[in-house]
């Protein structure tokens, strides 16, 4: 993938990154609401945790500018599935240990993480065809605060094997994350390259504003 691509990937989905970081905050103290009403924790209760953050940013995000991305009407309200064009992303959580989440033994999801390469394609050739996304969300421990990240995977894997992505990078909060954003080609020696996979595999850690994204 040339810088062009990558660059463009990031704007493409930029109105959908601003407008997440804005709701999930607030879907995020709604749920906790929601868990200490019912007396739960949510560490205990972490599937319906889980649903009830994901559920109130599918509510929030029908009066949000997301930009030209559509909210799936078929889809549950525990889930969320965008559209644009060609594009599909789906919003998902991270593991218990904040890995990917792998596609498991359903079908429909199998085909959802099979897609065509983006990282050997340069500029427009890399927009043009069908592709879906993941948006892997997780809770910051320290902080709290929920981090987002854009993934693009080749195919399903087992848990505990090495993830087939060939992008990674980390949605951008405002128009000043999305400025400092980093880029370098797959083949560079700078290892700060962001969200490429490099011939051998490697991920290159991406950085916003010098700050590591997450991995």
């Amino acid at each position: 993938m040339d810088i062009i691509a990558a660059e463009q990937i990031a704007q493409d989905f930029a109105p959908l990154g601003f407008a997440l970081h804005d709701v999930m905050p607030r879907s995020l103290s709604l749920a906790n609401d929601m868990m200490k009403h019912g007396g739960m924790d949510p560490r205990q209760y972490r599937s319906l945790y889980i649903h009830n953050i994901v559920g109130c940013s599918h509510s929030l995000l029908k009066t949000s500018d997301i930009g030209d991305w559509q909210l799936n009407r078929g889809s549950r309200k525990k889930e969320l599935h965008l559209t644009r064009e060609l594009w599909t992303t789906r919003l998902l959580s991270t593991t218990f240990d904040k890995r990917i989440p792998t596609a498991g033994r359903n079908k429909a999801r199998q085909v959802l993480y099979s897609n065509p390469q983006v990282t050997n394609l340069t500029g427009q050739q890399a927009l043009v065809q069908q592709h879906d996304f993941l948006i892997v969300w997780n809770i910051d421990a320290e902080t709290g605060e929920v981090e987002l990240e854009l993934v693009h995977t080749l195919g399903p894997w087992k848990y505990g094997q090495r993830e087939r992505v060939d992008l990674r990078m980390p949605l951008a909060s405002d128009q000043t994350d999305l400025s400092n954003l980093k880029f370098t080609p797959a083949d560079d020696d700078d290892l700060e390259g962001l969200g490429l996979i490099d011939p051998k595999g490697k991920y290159q850690r991406g950085v916003i504003d010098g700050r590591a994204a997450s991995s």
